[in-house]
Protein backbone atom coordinates (compact mmCIF):
# COMPACT_ATOMS: atom_id res chain seq x y z
CA UNK A 1 0.00 0.00 0.00
CA UNK A 2 0.82 3.54 -0.33
CA UNK A 3 -0.47 6.78 -0.51
CA UNK A 4 -0.71 9.64 -3.46
CA UNK A 5 -0.86 12.78 -3.98
CA UNK A 6 -2.76 14.20 -6.65
CA UNK A 7 -3.79 17.81 -8.13
CA UNK A 8 -7.51 18.48 -9.96
CA UNK A 9 -8.32 20.02 -12.22
CA UNK A 10 -9.41 23.36 -10.19
CA UNK A 11 -5.36 23.42 -8.23
CA UNK A 12 -6.12 21.75 -5.26
CA UNK A 13 -4.63 18.55 -3.65
CA UNK A 14 -6.20 15.09 -2.36
CA UNK A 15 -4.50 12.03 -1.11
CA UNK A 16 -5.10 8.29 -1.97
CA UNK A 17 -4.31 5.51 -0.21
CA UNK A 18 -4.13 2.59 -3.05
CA UNK A 19 -3.13 -1.00 -2.82
CA UNK A 20 -0.31 -3.18 -4.02
CA UNK A 21 -2.99 -3.49 -7.14
CA UNK A 22 -3.43 -0.17 -7.83
CA UNK A 23 -6.96 -0.21 -6.50
CA UNK A 24 -8.14 3.01 -4.22
CA UNK A 25 -8.75 1.86 -0.84
CA UNK A 26 -9.17 5.23 1.20
CA UNK A 27 -9.59 8.52 -0.80
CA UNK A 28 -9.26 11.92 1.36
CA UNK A 29 -12.91 13.31 1.37
CA UNK A 30 -11.72 17.28 1.77
CA UNK A 31 -9.36 18.57 -0.76
CA UNK A 32 -6.08 20.51 0.66
CA UNK A 33 -4.77 23.88 -1.23
CA UNK A 34 -1.30 22.49 -1.49
CA UNK A 35 0.34 19.09 -1.82
CA UNK A 36 2.20 19.78 1.38
CA UNK A 37 -1.25 19.86 3.78
CA UNK A 38 -2.86 16.89 1.18
CA UNK A 39 0.53 14.71 2.48
CA UNK A 40 0.04 16.01 6.21
CA UNK A 41 -3.78 14.69 6.02
CA UNK A 42 -2.37 11.60 4.83
CA UNK A 43 0.57 11.52 7.52
CA UNK A 44 -2.21 11.99 9.84
CA UNK A 45 -4.29 9.09 8.55
CA UNK A 46 -1.39 6.64 8.79
CA UNK A 47 -0.33 7.63 12.62
CA UNK A 48 -4.05 7.26 14.09
CA UNK A 49 -5.86 4.30 11.90
CA UNK A 50 -4.18 1.81 14.05
CA UNK A 51 -6.80 3.14 17.06
CA UNK A 52 -9.93 2.79 15.35
CA UNK A 53 -12.14 0.02 16.14
CA UNK A 54 -12.16 -3.21 14.13
CA UNK A 55 -15.54 -2.85 12.39
CA UNK A 56 -16.82 -6.07 13.88
CA UNK A 57 -16.17 -4.62 17.31
CA UNK A 58 -18.18 -1.22 17.00
CA UNK A 59 -19.93 -1.08 13.46
CA UNK A 60 -21.16 2.00 11.76
CA UNK A 61 -23.38 1.34 8.79
CA UNK A 62 -24.06 4.34 6.82
CA UNK A 63 -26.98 4.48 4.27
CA UNK A 64 -27.81 7.10 1.72
CA UNK A 65 -31.20 7.88 2.82
CA UNK A 66 -30.89 7.73 6.78
CA UNK A 67 -26.91 8.92 7.07
CA UNK A 68 -25.28 7.60 9.95
CA UNK A 69 -26.81 5.00 11.80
Amino acid sequence: MRFVIDQNNDGLFHWRLTGDDGVDLAVSPASFASATAACRAAADVHRHAGSAPAPEDNPVLVSAAGGLG
